[in-house]
């Protein structure tokens, strides 16, 4: 039985519309908004619905005109079905342009998330310490950045799962350019995280399902250039998700990419494969 846990909380065609480019969000409202048009000309046209008999441009105009509310008066429908279908297809683009300036609205003050997580922790039993890596992806620094580590014990059903909070004790390794790994102790305040791990994991095989509600939770807050856009970034990390290693490997980055203030980490040669590596 193939298993699966499940998927980081969605906000469905919110979350879509952050993770696009701008260019291509705009092109997208474009594409529909004309195609409702062509598709209202259509009607008009098989409908006949303008006073005198003209070529199907002339619909097409008489559509946009419509859509944008202008009524130039040179083209007005006589039928009454014509009626019925600009009061429609004035309805349908009213409506339209609202979800318009909500997209836009979603793209310009909530940006794609930039922040991101290893796939995988780390934990290295030499020094009994666990060690997740982030990048900031975005070309402006990340302001006053506050990551939060919370560990959730493992438990099921009716049964109450303790949430622990690591407040200051995590310690931070520079790996190149606005690219870090965090490591925080396994073991604090009587709680084992590695031994939670286990458990979980002992458990969910003996019932073949994923009930354990061991959970590693981090979150980054913070804010990007003079702090106009706000971030809330969060990634959990289930039992399978923690591997033995060292430590992950840094990354060798050329002069060029010192240099220029924003990096394009996709045209860098097995950049994510590096940024996953680990030192065993």
């Amino acid at each position: 039985m193939n298993l699966k846990y499940p998927r980081k909380a969605s906000l469905g065609w919110v979350s879509k519309i952050r993770n696009l480019h701008i260019g291509i969000v705009l092109l997208q409202l474009l594409g529909y908004y004309l195609a409702i048009n062509i598709l209202f000309s259509i009607a008009y046209y098989f409908f006949e619905v303008l006073k005198n008999k003209t070529v199907f441009f002339d619909y097409v105009y008489f559509s946009f005109i419509t859509s944008l509310a202008i009524g130039y008066g040179d083209f007005v429908p006589v039928t009454k079905i014509g009626k019925v279908i600009v009061i429609i297809h004035s309805s349908i683009t009213a409506m339209y342009f609202a979800l318009m300036i909500s997209v836009l609205s979603i793209k310009m003050l909530y940006p794609r998330n930039l922040i991101k997580f290893s796939e995988k922790i780390i934990y290295n039993p030499t020094t009994d310490m666990l060690i997740f890596r982030v990048i900031n992806t975005n070309k402006e620094p990340l302001v006053n950045p506050d990551l939060r580590i919370s560990v959730t014990e493992h438990n099921a059903w009716d049964r109450s799962a303790g949430v622990f909070n690591i407040l200051t004790d995590y310690y931070i390794t520079y790996l190149g350019k606005h690219d870090f790994s965090y490591t925080f102790k396994n073991t604090f305040q009587n709680f084992n995280v590695i031994e939670e791990s286990n458990k979980a994991k002992e458990y969910n095989k003996q019932i073949n399902s994923l009930e354990s509600r061991f959970r590693i939770n981090l979150s980054i807050t913070g804010s990007y250039g003079y702090g106009m856009q706000q971030i809330a970034i969060c990634k959990k990390y289930f039992a399978d998700d923690i591997i033995i290693g060292k430590s992950f490997k840094p990354i060798i980055y050329n002069k060029e990419v010192y240099t220029k203030k924003e990096i394009k980490y996709n045209k860098i040669k097995n950049f994510w494969e590096d940024f996953e590596s680990i030192e065993k």
